[in-house]
């Protein structure tokens, strides 16, 4: 009997040993992020993504319309940065969006569930990670002409 008893507690203690960490949770709320940049036509602009916990790769979830140049890469430090180049001769607005967690982008919108996204990846290492959202919005204008006096 006390066999029993016995071999029940290890088997319960490892049911909810292993399925803690599958147990889905609200993911935390997102950061987002605007950064407004004017630029002449001719210039590029680098911007340095904030660090998250894993170094989750951020990837552009709504692509810049008039660029030569739209890229997440890393810099010399290894920090992840964004680079744009408008396209050759273009002035106007442009836009870009940045995600550190696209399978969360994906699901933006729909209630959170088993096979909706509502599970954020890295529960059971160490704490949730923070989910970035970051537009950058372009105003890119004609190089202005210095005067002489």
């Amino acid at each position: 009997m006390k066999k029993a008893i016995l071999m029940l507690v290890a088997a319960s203690a490892i049911i909810v040993g292993t399925t803690s960490c599958k147990k889905e949770r609200m993911p935390k709320e997102a950061i987002t992020q605007t950064e407004t940049v004017n630029m002449n036509a001719d210039e590029s602009y680098t911007f340095t993504l904030p660090k998250n916990l894993r170094n989750d790769p951020y990837e552009i979830t709504h692509e810049a319309s008039h660029f030569s140049l739209s890229e997440v890469t890393t810099n010399a430090s290894g920090d992840m940065v964004y680079k744009y180049t408008p396209a050759n001769g273009y002035v106007g607005t442009d836009e870009v969006t940045l995600s550190n967690d696209q399978e969360r982008e994906e699901h933006k919108g729909h209630p959170a569930g088993p096979s909706q996204g509502g599970h954020h990846k890295g529960n059971c290492e160490g704490g949730e990670e923070d989910h970035y959202i970051i537009t950058i919005k372009f105003t890119v204008q004609r190089q202005q002409a210095v005067e002489h006096n």
